[in-house]
């Protein structure tokens, strides 16, 4: 199954990379404009940080400064670079509304599935090759 809906949370299979590989699920909060990474996992995955963190408001209001990177993941058959900010250890890895729109992807919400918005994911439609 590549998504499932589970008490009003959307939750979808994939596959996060960098210097690495590995399945993880994610939360597909469509609330939140980049993706969040655990710190833990960034360090598997090899990931490089951004030298200054940058403000985050967190979903109780608190504000945090977390790193940010970017990440290449593969969604439901779709692959694309992928902000995310990195949270600490343990916190929930999360989609955000700029990961869906690079993978060329919407929820659902009626069922919770992840439908395409476009036939491909990455696009560079500004750039014309060379004659």
């Amino acid at each position: 199954m590549l998504s499932c809906l589970l008490m009003g949370h959307v939750y979808v299979d994939a596959t996060l990379s960098w210097a690495t590989s590995e399945p993880v699920r994610l939360l597909v909060d469509t609330g939140a404009t980049y993706g969040i990474v655990p710190a833990d996992l960034a360090a598997r995955l090899g990931l490089p940080l951004s030298p200054v963190p940058r403000k985050v408001r967190l979903a109780d209001g608190r504000e945090a400064e977390w790193p940010f990177t970017t990440l290449w993941a593969s969604v439901a058959g779709r692959e694309a670079a992928v902000t995310s900010f990195v949270a600490p250890p343990g916190a929930e890895p999360v989609l955000g509304v700029e990961g869906l729109e690079c993978l060329g992807l919407a929820v659902d919400p009626a069922d919770g599935r992840l439908l395409p918005t476009r036939a491909h994911a990455v696009l560079a439609v500004g750039y014309r090759l060379p004659p």
